[in-house]
């Protein structure tokens, strides 16, 4: 028998030990993302829809991670708000993208915006084309999980 943190424990008794670690992680992990693509969509009160995209494009990087997004759009199907969520980007670029990019999306039907997205911010082009990548994702998530 070998001592394991500081109790005697067979290597039969080591082997269960971890597989029941592994399958508690791995439980974990499913609830998580179980719970994470429950969050992605939701409508309040006013008929806003918040799409959530941190589940749906974790994959997606700018130019130092990813720069998921939460966009907000209103019963006419128009876009109120793309906001960034938290992110490793340079805050200078991020700066520039909030003032000058995002606003851009106000106002632009789903559809429209589907078809079309805003031009790029000039030096902040991987982190915007990232972004745009959300936005897509979050927008084609919405069309098909909407209710008609």
């Amino acid at each position: 028998m070998e001592e394991l943190n500081g109790s005697k424990q067979s290597y039969p008794n080591k082997i269960v030990t971890y597989k029941m670690k592994r399958t508690a992680l791995i439980l974990l992990t499913a609830a998580f993302c179980l719970q994470a693509s429950s969050q992605v969509m939701k409508q309040d009160a006013e008929q806003v829809t918040t799409i959530n995209t941190t589940s749906l494009s974790d994959e997606v990087w700018g130019y130092a991670g990813p720069v998921p997004v939460k966009i907000k759009i209103d019963k006419n199907d128009k876009i109120q708000s793309v906001v960034l969520l938290t992110n490793d980007e340079t805050p200078g670029y991020i700066r520039k993208v909030q003032k000058m990019f995002l606003p851009r999306y106000k106002g632009m039907k789903v559809k429209d915006c589907l078809k079309r997205q805003p031009d790029v911010v000039t030096g902040a082009t991987v982190t915007v084309n990232a972004i745009k990548e959300n936005v897509r994702r979050g927008l084609e998530y919405y069309q098909k999980n909407k209710e008609k």
